[in-house]
């Protein structure tokens, strides 16, 4: 696939997949869209590539997961029935959406993201096929939906069991080669010296569901910059439960804690990246952390092999 993927092209593939009358192709190198009936068998196969596939049952299904993820009770219940109707469920659902604006308005920003997720997943494929890289990460679940779904708190005594329970497992994911007993013991070594999670010195928020399940965690705790004497905030476990990951649930997370760091008071806030963490370099690039530090490692075996 040799053509960018710009907002315009992607936009009209996602246009094209709804379309139910026309099957479309897309040209690898232009990006040219053309329907499937106008394809010229003499011309080389290589050149053009279906579009991703999007049937009726498909935009059910969407429909059903965006009610999944809406706190408006009355409004899921009103759209849960519009869904049960049979005849016109599609009609049916655009008409109640309009009685409200906010849920509508959701749900558009909803559907775009989710198109735009299996368009951008489609391109990658297609890339990979050829020998070349992928383009950058998959558009994140907007945050306003989000909080319509998942609640932000304080943490509470409550939290305590299903969160160390979390914070371990979370914790030995960062060294997945290590053995269990040495991670077990760093884990320990890291933990014995920090304030305890509801302590003065800590700030924790959980994140919960609507049903007040234990989602995951944030957890920064107050420490005294060596230079300046100032206090800071340093981010010790970011936590999501598996079930929920890749919803941007750790991107919200951080925004909050960094949010209440500045209203406590704290000068900066740090966070220290090892092992598999590392992948979250760019989020916290984008939030706008810099980087002040970095330790680099090399493997005196592999480049002993290699260098004989």
């Amino acid at each position: 696939m040799d053509f960018p993927l710009t907002d315009e092209i992607l936009n009209q593939i996602i246009f094209a997949m709804e379309n139910q009358q026309h099957k479309y192709l897309v040209n690898r190198a232009t990006g040219e869209l053309i329907p499937a009936e106008d394809f010229n068998s003499q011309e080389t196969e290589r050149l053009y590539v279906p579009i991703p596939e999007w049937r009726p049952i498909d935009g059910f299904n969407l429909m059903e997961s965006f009610l999944s993820k809406l706190r408006n009770p009355i409004f899921r219940e009103l759209l849960n029935e519009a869904l049960s109707t049979g005849k016109g469920v599609f009609r049916n659902f655009k008409n109640t959406l309009k009685k409200n604006k906010e849920v509508e308005r959701l749900w558009f920003s909803f559907k775009e993201r989710e198109m735009k997720q299996i368009v951008v997943r489609w391109y990658n494929e297609q890339r990979e096929l050829v020998g070349l890289e992928r383009i950058g990460p998959e558009p994140e679940e907007t945050e306003e939906l989000l909080l319509s779904d998942f609640v932000i708190r304080q943490g509470e005594s409550k939290h305590l069991e299903p969160l160390v329970k979390l914070d371990r497992k979370a914790f030995a994911e960062l060294f997945p080669e290590a053995s269990p007993e040495r991670v077990e013991g760093f884990y320990y070594k890291k933990r014995k010296n920090e304030p305890n999670l509801l302590d003065s010195k800590s700030l924790l928020l959980v994140v919960e569901t609507p049903g007040n399940d234990f989602a995951g965690f944030i957890w920064g705790v107050e420490k005294e910059d060596p230079l300046s004497g100032k206090l800071i905030l340093k981010l010790m476990q970011l936590a999501v439960v598996k079930h929920y990951r890749g919803l941007g649930l750790a991107h919200m997370l951080i925004r909050r804690l960094i949010d209440q760091a500045y209203d406590r008071g704290y000068e900066k806030m740090s966070v220290e990246l090892t092992g598999s963490s590392l992948s979250f370099e760019k989020i916290f690039h984008s939030l706008g952390l810099n980087t002040v530090s970095q330790t680099l490692e090399l493997d005196l075996g592999l480049w002993e092999r290699n260098n004989t």
